[in-house]
């Protein structure tokens, strides 16, 4: 089967230079056949929730890409209430970019963006995205969405986005300080975003349906936040791909009834789980969820798991229907990767100590400036409150980026220390 994958992938970017429609139809047939693989034979060693994600992450990968003209390409921390409102797809840019690698195809578009001038240092998830957008793979949407949190490959990789393009861009700048004058200033701005798609779509906001979606949201985010407390004794049935699908569940697709479905049936699988066994993980950062020895050391096993990811427990706020804009504006306010990368810390220590792991491993994605930057005082604080930490370079978007042997052996020694510190304290 993986042959058959990187012949795909392969094919793929061969048509891209002169092809790119070929290109687009070649992957809009692939993610049309996984999907009636997810629907029609579903994991049997998934929990039902997993697998509906999986379907639900799938068409949102497909809805934009097939449909550029409802379209919004957004960053992943970007609030989509407004764009479900209106009947618009997001397109997550950084999701976007791992189906590719999904398909064995990143590597072509990766070459392509570099040819067009991005640097090789780059952001590999930007740069796939690149690739696609510069070759005119992905076909024009209506606008550019995007945050100012976490990243700063977001302002040039939009941007450029845009200006390819010829469309308008938005840019949500969020403040650092945790206050409600900064709520307010972000809420601003989401209303004149809301102006503008009015005039876009030719219709006003139905508020109505805004509170909807927003209560939508706060009951699921109340939910996933019941499932966290959840999973500190239980063993979770997973593979390396499952956190992933849970980055839509806690952005993009928040205020969707597919999302709140998930976490009701979420909640019940982890009343019915087992016990928890093994090594429990926090992971930090991207997953790369492509590298075979993860796969083999990881994937629903009952050595080790990871319990959750600091990507999908970033905020859980309180949603107020009757204040829409700043329910929104809030999340991005007081999300943990918005500001110092101290806030990112305590909420990760806070979490291991809710969910009773027993290490981190902090992944330093390629090209990731601030994720770098802060790993030294990432693993100081944990390892100090009792956590061993990992700190495992690699990249989490281009397989041809990273070591499988490095990981390997980094990953093998970590577990295995966990395993003999385990049993110490157990003496």
């Amino acid at each position: 089967m993986a042959d058959i994958v990187r012949k795909f992938g392969e094919f793929v970017d061969a048509q891209i230079p002169a092809h790119p429609d070929a290109a687009r139809r070649l992957l809009l047939a692939a993610y049309y056949a996984k999907r009636v693989q997810l629907q029609k034979f579903p994991s049997g060693e998934l929990w039902p929730a997993r697998n509906d994600m999986a379907v639900t992450s799938m068409n949102a990968v497909i809805h934009p890409l097939a449909h550029p003209e409802q379209t919004g390409l957004v960053s992943i921390f970007t609030p989509c209430e407004l764009l479900q409102t209106f009947g618009i797809y997001p397109m997550l840019a950084e999701a976007m970019a791992c189906y590719i690698t999904g398909a064995d195809a990143e590597r072509g578009f990766i070459d392509f963006a570099c040819e067009e001038g991005i640097p090789e240092t780059f952001c590999s998830y930007h740069k796939v995205l690149l690739g696609a957008v510069l070759s005119n793979v992905i076909r024009k949407p209506r606008f550019v969405l995007n945050t100012s949190l976490a990243c700063d490959a977001n302002n040039l990789t939009f941007r450029t986005a845009a200006e390819h393009y010829g469309i308008p861009h938005f840019y949500l700048d969020v403040p650092w300080e945790c206050s409600e004058e900064a709520v307010a200033y972000t809420a601003e701005q989401l209303r004149t975003f809301a102006s503008f798609l009015e005039e876009d779509q030719g219709k006003p906001l139905n508020m109505p349906e805004l509170q909807r979606r927003i209560a939508i949201g706060g009951r699921t985010m109340k939910k996933l936040a019941a499932c966290q407390v959840l999973k500190r004794d239980k063993y979770l049935s997973n593979d390396l791909t499952d956190e992933l699908y849970e980055v839509f569940a806690n952005h993009v697709l928040l205020g969707t009834p597919e999302v709140e479905r998930f976490a009701d049936q979420l909640l019940q699988d982890l009343r019915d789980a087992k016990p928890s066994r093994g090594i429990r993980l926090l992971w930090m950062h991207t997953i790369p969820f492509y590298q075979e020895p993860l796969r083999e050391l990881m994937n629903f096993s009952n050595r080790c798991q990871i319990v959750a990811c600091d990507m999908n427990f970033d905020e859980y706020c309180q949603a107020d229907p009757e204040k829409p804009f700043e329910s929104m504006a809030r999340r991005l306010v007081y999300d943990s990767f918005n500001g110092p990368s101290e806030r990112r810390i305590r909420r990760s220590l806070a979490m291991c100590r809710k969910l009773q792991v027993d290490g981190v491993v902090y992944f330093c994605h390629w090209g990731c400036k601030q994720t770098a930057a802060a790993s030294q005082n990432a693993k100081g604080v944990l390892e100090e409150n009792g956590y061993p930490t990992l700190i495992l370079d690699g990249d989490g978007c281009d397989a041809g980026n990273s070591s499988n042997g490095q990981i390997a052996t980094r990953m093998q020694a970590f577990i295995e220390m966990l395993e003999d510190r385990k049993q110490a304290q157990k003496r």
